[in-house]
């Protein structure tokens, strides 16, 4: 047997091996699930604990979701997270970066309970912070920081993105709206800049009709003016509890 000491690049052994009609066996590498994840998964739809709650007034529930964020003319690509009342609209958490890894969710998340605490001192009893099962909102950092403050942990079904509408619609309308504008960005600074404008104008001016054709800001600080009314969106007018 003659034995060839020679080095062949990956792309020409692949070509070679294609035109022999052979392959390499490949290792496949098997994700490895948190204990709160595999918990998850067993426990199917039933984690989803937003869907069978009657959300009827601002500080009962909260979404998360993260977006990707393309500038540059689509050269760049940033991860946008953030924390939005399900009922008053009002986003009270976000994170840019560069990357999307725990810190992305945990800095949001941090910066939303902070938001409600300024506006109603502390956290209210059962409030719920439903989320998708992905590994950001899975790990042990982002879990162990919602359940030490006693709020409620509650997921969509893994591959169900109509679980979570509120943050789909927000996210779909805040790239598409200003999609020319973050192409024109170069640079990250910039575009956190610029995206700390529009949730701020998001907040503060943009009209939801689903809270009475008010902006998030002004209704929610309505509310806790007056927590006795409730708001009916079939209505869209206030009445008394």
């Amino acid at each position: 047997m003659i034995d060839f000491d020679a080095n062949v690049g990956r792309d020409a052994l692949g070509r070679l091996l294609k035109l022999w009609g052979l392959e390499l066996k490949r290792k496949i590498r098997k994700n490895k699930f948190s204990v709160i994840k595999k918990i998850l998964i067993s426990l199917s739809d039933r984690v989803n604990l937003l869907i069978r709650t009657e959300i009827a007034k601002p500080f009962q529930a909260l979404t998360s979701d993260i977006t990707e964020i393309y500038y540059n003319q689509g050269k760049s690509k940033a991860y946008l997270a953030i924390h939005k009342d399900v009922f008053g609209q009002l986003v009270y958490g976000w994170n840019l970066q560069e990357k999307m890894d725990a810190k992305i969710v945990i800095i949001s998340f941090e910066r939303a309970l902070k938001k409600i605490k300024e506006l109603i001192k502390k956290i209210p009893k059962d409030l719920l912070c439903h989320q998708d099962q992905g590994s950001q909102y899975t790990g042990y950092e982002y879990t162990d920081a919602v359940m030490k403050n006693n709020i409620i942990l509650s997921y969509s079904t893994p591959g169900t993105p109509t679980e979570n509408p509120g943050q789909e619609s927000f996210f779909g309308r805040f790239k598409d709206e200003w999609q020319d504008e973050y192409n024109e960005i170069n640079n990250f600074k910039d575009l956190e800049k610029f995206i700390i404008k529009k949730l701020n104008y998001y907040n503060e001016k943009r009209i939801h009709t689903s809270v009475g054709c008010q902006a998030p800001q002004k209704f929610t600080a309505n509310f806790i003016k007056k927590p006795s009314l409730i708001f009916t969106k079939k209505r869209f007018s206030f009445i008394r509890d």
